[in-house]
């Protein structure tokens, strides 16, 4: 061998422990800052998703604890099962079983396990971006994935959404090794992956269909499709285990139905509005000419043989989009699932500037390894920032004390943070929300109607207290203000907190 030859051996060898440093680096830096501020309340990030789930695990665990007071393991129960049935309750259960491993309810437990998962997503997005871009892209893939100050946010949830991700990637690298080297283990492992991200959160189908079926319109003719029976299997176990759980859930148990209340809003695909804020929210969560750069590429640049799959995301997410209108305009958790397909975007334009820079390399390469640091120190320190800015002691403490006041077995409606889950968590109250404003707009849009003096009389029976947190909302409900002032006692009022007592008339 030459020493020219020699030499470009050993630059390589070096280059790719500098990609793998990075690799490294990322992964620390990452799982650390998400680490920061770990027992704050989670207040931080779509409050009323996270106490929905804090709530159900919540009553989970107490009803292992025979020694806590009755009136506790009862509203516990009772407040898990007003929850409802939405998607499987893995966090939720997993949680529950680390308070039992704990021996008290810690619920930065349920951000370990959200961490966790979402490290494990980046794990395979590396060993998919490196199939696919390199060593080099897999670098930049996992320095997004892992850094970018919204990823960092919203992976530390008490929500499915960092389960879901993991698997999502899981189910992506399975199948591009499968179609590398088909194989019925391989189609098993890839069919199992792909049934547990659509088991783990039904709207998983829209990323794991339309790739699947890019994927295999790219490299198969139908009739050969059609006579695969390792295809076969690999649909088989994508819809069997939801499929299974879909008929439990709404045919035996009835409790499955409301999942699907208010969610399709086919009349928002004519508003400019809409689309406006659908921008919005992309642009907030993954950066928006870093999602269109992402996503040209990745369109483009990859082997002809992978362009259906990423063809495919494309697709899965404008039907999830246009299906999910309301949420995908109003809910920025929506676009989580784009998060690992903008890092395989910037995977492959990094991978295709790398391998074709000319000149003095070992420089150039220096530069990149620079620029990707200050990248990674820069956006780290954003996400910390962000995450010390606010304490929510204070929020905890005032539930805790409003609760106090209410007393535990008093049952409360009004408008209230949060939809009431703040005083339900940390006040142990029964709460059944009033109607927001905005409740009564998408209820108006989806075509129902709502009467005020049914939903009066309705809400407020049985009830012991009417209690409004949400000044500005009341402000707008007149009506509402009207009937409370003309029937009912008021017992206090501040800037911050106006009670009626609904006990008398």
């Amino acid at each position: 061998m030459t020493n020219k030859a020699n030499a470009a051996v050993l630059s390589q060898k070096i280059f790719g422990s500098l990609w793998i440093a990075l690799i490294v680096l990322a992964f620390v830096l990452g799982v650390g800052v998400r680490l920061y501020d770990l027992q704050d309340a989670p207040l931080d990030f779509h409050p009323t998703r996270q106490l929905h789930s804090a709530l159900i695990a919540r009553g989970m665990y107490f009803q292992s604890l025979p020694d806590k007071p009755a009136w506790q393991r009862e509203i516990a129960f009772q407040q898990w099962q007003t929850e409802g049935l939405i998607e499987p309750q893995i966090m939720e259960r997993l949680t529950a079983m680390t308070y039992q491993l704990l021996g008290y309810e810690h619920l930065w437990a349920a951000r370990i396990w959200a961490i966790l998962f979402w490290g494990l997503g980046g794990i395979f997005l590396c060993w998919l971006a490196k199939d696919l871009f390199g060593l080099t892209g897999a670098a930049m893939a996992v320095i997004y994935y892992m850094i970018w100050p919204y990823a960092v946010i919203s992976s530390r949830a008490f929500q499915p959404e960092s389960l879901l991700v993991a698997v999502l990637i899981a189910s992506w690298w399975a199948v591009t090794r499968w179609l590398r080297q088909p194989s019925l283990p391989r189609a098993i492992l890839a069919g199992v992956l792909c049934g547990l991200a659509i088991y783990v959160k039904s709207v998983a189908v829209f990323f794991i269909a339309p790739p699947l079926a890019g994927l295999l319109l790219a490299n198969y003719r139908i009739n050969d499709l059609l006579k695969n029976k390792q295809v076969w299997w690999i649909f088989a176990l994508s819809v069997s285990p939801y499929l299974i759980y879909h008929i439990f859930g709404v045919y035996i148990l009835r409790l499955l139905g409301s999942q699907f209340s208010l969610r399709f809003f086919p009349n928002l695909w004519f508003d400019p509005v809409f689309y406006l804020q659908w921008i919005n929210e992309l642009k907030g969560a993954l950066g928006l000419e870093v999602w269109l750069a992402a996503m040209v590429c990745l369109l483009i640049l990859p082997e002809k043989r992978w362009r259906g799959m990423f063809w495919g995301l494309l697709c899965g997410y404008l039907l999830y989009g246009f299906t999910f209108a309301y949420h995908i305009s109003t809910h920025d958790y929506y676009q989580m699932p784009m998060l690992p397909v903008t890092a395989l975007g910037l995977a492959a334009v990094f991978s295709f500037i790398i391998e074709h820079l000319q000149g003095r390399r070992s420089l150039a390469y220096g530069i990149v390894s620079v620029a990707l640091l200050a990248f990674m120190l820069l956006k780290g320190w954003d996400a910390r920032v962000t995450l010390k800015r606010v304490n929510y002691d204070n929020e905890v403490r005032f539930w805790q004390k409003l609760g106090e006041q209410l007393g535990h077995q008093s049952r409360v409606t009004g408008l209230l943070t949060d939809y009431g889950y703040r005083l339900a968590y940390w006040g142990w109250v029964e709460v059944s929300p009033w109607l927001q404003t905005s409740d009564i707009n998408l209820r108006l849009m989806a075509g129902q109607e709502v009467d005020f003096t049914e939903s009066f009389q309705t809400m407020l029976q049985d009830k012991d207290y009417f209690v409004v947190t949400l000044m500005d909302d009341f402000a707008r409900q007149p009506e509402l203000q009207q009937a409370l002032n003309e029937n009912y006692p008021l017992l206090e009022q501040s800037d911050e907190l106006i009670i009626y007592d609904l006990r008398t008339e």
